[in-house]
Formats: C-alpha cells, sequence, structure tokens
C-alpha cells in the first residue's frame, strides 16, 4: 500500500513539474485559453478583388453557391460589379468571419451581402468547426476571436474539457501534436516528390475532390450523411439555438457597418417540396423568417421554387450548368429590388 502511495505522489510531483515547466519552457501561456489557437494572418485575395474591382454585392455561400452562381453573369444582370466568396463546407462561423475579417476590411466596402444558405444551417455554430475545419477557419479568423471561441467550441465542452485544456499543456500539446503529424504524413510524399508545399496539397485535394470529379453515387451518399446533423430534433429547435448562434453577430456586425444584409435560401433536393420535409423544419423556417422580419432582414426563399427542377441538379445540392444560368438569373431578379440606388 505505501509502494502505491508513494508510486501517486511521485506521479503527482512529476506531473505538476511537467505543467509548470512546458509553458516557460515553450513560452506559451499558462492557464491556456480551451479552444483552437489562431493567428493574425488573413486570406486577402478576396478583398483585394472587392476593392480593385469596386465590388457592390458581395455573395456569401459554400460550394452551392460555387456550383450554383455565375458571378459575372449576375453582374451583368444587376448592372453593377458582383463577386461570390464561396468557401467549400463553410458555415455560419466561416461566414460570420468573412464578413467581419474579408469583405468589410474593403475600402470602400461594399453596400450589400448576400448569404445563401439552407435548412438550419445558420443556427448551428459548431457544425463544420473542427478537424480540417480549424485550418480553414484560420485563413479568415485573428488570433483574438472571443466570439468564434465561446459560440463554436466553449459552448460545447464540459467543464472538464475546459479544465483539462486550460491546465494540463500535455493534453493540449498531445491534440496538436496529433494534428501537425497528421499534416506532416499527408504532405510528406507530394513534398519530397514533386516539391508541393502544406499549400499545394491543399489546392490538390481541392482539385481531385471537387464534386464535379467524384462518381455521382459517392457524392450523394457522402452529402446525405452529412446533411443529416442539420435534420436532427436539436438542430430544428430554433428557439434553443439562435442566441447561441453566429446569426445575431453577423445581422449586428452588418448593421454596425450599414451594409444590406439580404439572406438567401437556397433550393436543394433534400425536401424538394414542403410536403417533404418534417414538420419541425417547417416550424423552423416559420420562425426563422419571423426572426428576420424582426430585425429588418429581407429573405429570399428558393426553398420549394417549380422553376428549379430535379433535372437541374447532379446530386441534391449542386446544380448543373443549365440549373446554374437559370438560378443565376432568378437571383438577380429577386436581389435588385434590394439594391441601393
Amino acid at each position: 500500500m505505501r509502494s502505491f502511495l508513494r508510486f501517486l505522489l511521485i506521479l503527482a510531483v512529476a506531473l505538476a513539474a511537467l505543467i509548470a515547466y512546458l509553458p516557460r519552457r515553450y513560452g506559451t501561456p499558462w492557464p491556456e485559453q480551451p479552444g483552437p489557437k489562431f493567428d493574425n494572418a488573413i486570406r486577402s485575395a478576396h478583398t483585394r478583388v472587392i476593392q480593385e474591382r469596386g465590388v457592390k454585392v458581395v455573395l456569401l455561400g459554400d460550394s452551392v453557391l460555387e456550383q450554383g452562381v455565375d458571378e459575372f453573369a449576375l453582374s451583368a444582370e444587376l448592372n453593377v460589379p458582383a463577386h461570390a466568396i464561396a468557401v467549400p463546407g463553410s458555415t455560419s462561423a466561416f461566414w460570420y468571419l468573412i464578413l467581419k475579417n474579408v469583405i468589410l476590411q474593403a475600402e470602400p466596402h461594399p453596400a450589400t451581402v448576400a448569404l445563401l444558405f439552407r435548412d438550419t444551417i445558420l443556427t448551428l455554430p459548431n457544425y463544420h468547426v473542427k478537424g480540417g475545419y480549424i485550418n480553414e477557419l484560420d485563413q479568415f479568423a485573428t488570433a483574438r476571436e472571443d466570439v468564434l471561441q465561446e459560440r463554436a467550441y466553449l459552448n460545447f465542452m464540459n467543464p472538464l474539457e475546459k479544465a483539462a485544456l486550460s491546465y494540463l499543456p500535455l493534453y493540449r500539446k498531445g491534440q496538436q501534436f496529433k494534428e501537425r503529424t497528421d499534416g506532416r504524413v499527408r504532405n510528406l510524399i507530394p513534398g519530397v516528390l514533386f516539391s508541393c508545399d502544406a499549400d499545394c496539397v491543399a489546392r490538390a485535394d481541392a482539385t481531385v475532390y471537387h464534386v464535379e470529379n467524384l462518381r455521382p453515387e459517392f457524392v450523394h451518399e457522402a452529402l446525405a450523411g452529412d446533411e443529416d446533423f442539420l435534420f436532427t430534433r436539436a438542430a430544428m429547435d430554433f428557439d434553443a439555438l439562435i442566441e447561441q448562434s453566429f446569426l445575431p453577430e453577423i445581422i449586428r456586425v452588418a448593421r454596425e457597418n450599414n451594409v444590406q444584409l439580404i439572406l438567401v435560401h437556397e433550393r436543394t433536393q433534400i425536401f424538394p417540396s414542403v410536403e417533404a420535409e418534417p414538420k419541425a423544419l417547417r416550424i423552423y423556417k416559420q420562425k426563422l423568417a419571423a426572426y428576420l422580419e424582426q430585425n429588418d432582414i429581407p429573405l429570399v426563399d428558393f426553398s420549394y421554387d417549380p422553376r428549379l427542377p430535379k433535372s437541374y441538379f447532379v446530386d441534391i445540392l449542386h446544380m448543373n450548368a443549365e440549373g446554374k444560368a437559370l438560378f443565376t438569373q432568378l437571383l438577380a431578379e429577386a436581389l435588385r429590388p434590394f439594391l441601393q440606388p
């Protein structure tokens, strides 16, 4: 028994010594913030495009926007310069950061931002924010993002996890080591054989695994599985989610900077008609519409638009060339009344 107690004492002393030593050795604060770390580097290419082209309308969204809207045709239809910022896999956390740190950094910044979304994605702050998405978020985040940390991460951690990440350097370093190791393994062979660095590998992955290059049945299965998260009972509880989501912050940032924010609900083939979707989703959409009306935010809803039939889609989310051409025209018609003269 004494040997066991002595072992526990030695273990506790060693752990305490490591906790005290590691922050000093590597110059890290202690206790640390429990969420992921970001740096101040911002992907500024879109900001430059907005400034150089004098963009008046910015479209913000994910791959559905990328596959569904022709920004140059839209510019011609609206008779003003428009620019699409479409980040595949992006969600409300991305859109909040891009609005704040990319779009509004342009001088002058655009007068109108149209945010294209679907279903419950606007009120799910923890959707697509972990794993590889952390590195993607870092492209649009500054080193100090309190709202992002709280709403995407801290609100979903239990007290024990927060304490471990804050006070146990080995626990945090273990997670960081795993992420770095995964990255090095992924980038090792391309770097050695083709002199392709991490950015090169990321671009290659995006090209090779682009939705247009994948077999339709694989895309359908993968998308359907990923989209299931949007339709859980918890995800469709608008009242429980809205205040801790990024939507109020997106609205606040736009309003404080005199930006006309327009929300555009995309057409998909997940629930192509009102009869096909769950009752809870219909209620969610009604509450979202009421919330936006209370906040004077226009909502353009293509959810059940019969002008965009199944034949215009290559999968449950993405349009083909014919669908893209028509949706661009329909979107221009819908946006035109809201544009500032």
